[in-house]
């Protein structure tokens, strides 16, 4: 048997709901030379039986189980057994658009200098409502500079990289797991160039309250560290100024900021009922506060003119 042309590789911790879905979403690619290795990363929910399942049903996925070790281990271990010279990844709760790896794997066959390829993405909400677009830079030099400043401009769950650059720069660093695609895409920026596609290829799912205070934190002091150490091996000065929160805590404000959020997102995407939903979570979280009773009114009431895209990248 050949080599697939390009590996996708999905690691998967408790995401039952969702893995199915993702997997689904890789099945249906218009390109069919691939492999999907999936890392059960120690589940304790139903996930093994889910792809233990989808793998039966479908040659191309391998699956590995072990013991939790976290995304950094389990990626590396994944990486490991893949056979492609192209790694795409995936994560289990997001959703790949068909023609996604037919585009990319084009594009880095046309740019041999590109060592790693994203894409704009589509935000979703747990229950895949679509909330906006994110359009990231589209040059080395303009995601090179955003990683430096500390703001992550190449979504890993829509990342093709080279196998050769990957094992050039050591993989995954396991010091960084608040921070595994940042740190390595600051790495890989530095033996190759990296790019966007401009076009939405990718769905990536946004829970509300999903990430404690504590770990947002974290993820900001990695990410940090990550900026100080790439501008040390270049000699320049530390630019990291990436001190807001992009994901919701699980206090009460940070999730009202959050649901008012992903409600403008949607109604300035022409996303007018899932606006009145983010509307009423608002109002549910803190009923006093005018924000989500206007919010809801808007979205119910008054005409939108559409937007749908933001500008940004992936922290």
């Amino acid at each position: 048997m050949s080599d697939p042309a390009v590996s996708v590789v999905m690691t998967a911790y408790n995401t039952e709901r969702y893995i199915a879905s993702a997997v689904g979403s890789v099945l249906a690619q218009t390109f069919e030379d691939f492999e999907l290795i999936i890392v059960n990363d120690g589940s304790s929910d139903g996930t093994r039986g889910v792809i233990d399942r989808l793998a039966d049903q479908d040659g191309r996925v391998r699956v590995f189980h072990r013991d939790n070790a976290g995304i950094c281990a389990a990626s590396n271990f994944g990486i490991a057994q893949s056979r492609a010279p192209l790694i795409a990844r995936l994560d289990s709760d997001d959703l790949a658009e068909p023609e996604r790896l037919a585009k990319q794997v084009a594009f880095m066959g046309e740019h041999e200098d590109v060592v790693c390829l994203g894409t704009f993405v589509d935000y979703i909400d747990e229950k895949g409502r679509r909330l906006t677009t994110i359009q990231t830079p589209l040059t080395h030099e303009a995601i090179d500079a955003k990683h430096l400043e500390g703001h992550c401009s190449v979504w890993h769950t829509s990342a093709v990289f080279r196998r050769a650059a990957f094992e050039q720069v050591g993989g995954y660093n396991t010091d960084f797991a608040c921070c595994v695609d940042m740190e390595l895409w600051l790495r890989l920026g530095e033996v190759g160039r990296l790019a966007n596609l401009p076009e939405r290829l990718q769905r990536y799912r946004m829970h509300l309250g999903s990430v404690s205070a504590k770990k947002r934190e974290l993820q900001r002091e990695l990410a940090r560290r990550a900026c100080e150490q790439a501008a040390e091996r270049r000699g320049i000065p530390c630019a990291f100024d990436a001190e807001e929160d992009w994901r919701p805590g699980e206090d009460r404000a940070s999730r009202f900021t959050y649901a008012k959020r992903f409600g403008w997102w949607a109604y300035n995407s022409g996303e007018r009922s899932t606006a009145a939903v983010y509307g009423l979570k608002a109002i549910g979280i803190l009923p006093w506060k005018a924000d989500g009773w206007r919010l809801l009114a808007s979205a119910l009431l008054k005409p939108m003119k559409t937007t749908g895209a933001v500008q940004g990248g992936a922290g």
